[in-house]
């Protein structure tokens, strides 16, 4: 089942220390911005009022996970500590993370990427080889199916004409 995602109306009540949406809004663009991190985004459907009358359109918002919720719970409470840019980078910049560790983390964190890069590659190749097996036998049932098909419908070789296209003399 996928993720449940969250507005940003959402997230301000959810998120005790955050009491405006633009305070939401500045900590999502230094996150966008400075820690290269993205976050889902959705088009959800507005009216608006005009001249003509209610049109409906969609607006592209940018929707949270309960996990980066968590993370902008911590967030709010590390800033009276360490400041807020420090806080967001050490809660979601990858990079900061990886330039921090140690030689032989940094080793373990890169052979855990790559072993899970080969599992999601290995999975692939399964998935595809039995696409291929599947579609192998199909083209095997197909072509008998074909050369049967043939077999009823050729006429006998010994009967060449059948009288109906006989050309007169």
């Amino acid at each position: 089942m996928g993720k449940q995602f969250f507005t940003a109306h959402e997230v301000i009540q959810q998120v005790h220390g955050l009491h405006s949406l633009s305070t939401l809004n500045k900590w999502a663009n230094f996150i966008q911005k400075e820690c290269d991190y993205t976050f889902q985004y959705e088009y959800i459907p507005f009216v608006s009022h005009g001249r003509k009358g209610q049109t409906k359109h969609h607006r592209k918002t940018r929707v949270l996970s309960t996990e980066e919720i968590q993370k902008l719970q911590e967030v709010a409470h590390l800033i009276p500590k360490i400041g807020r840019n420090k806080a967001l980078r050490q809660l979601f910049d990858v990079h900061e993370k990886v330039d921090l560790m140690k030689h032989h983390e940094l080793i373990n964190f890169i052979t855990e990427i790559f072993n899970e890069k080969l599992i999601e590659r290995d999975k692939i190749i399964h998935v595809l080889v039995r696409q291929y097996n599947d579609l192998d036998k199909r083209l095997i049932d197909l072509s008998h199916r074909v050369k049967q098909i043939e077999k009823t419908y050729v006429p006998d070789s010994d009967n060449t004409s059948s009288g109906w296209f006989r050309r007169k003399r």
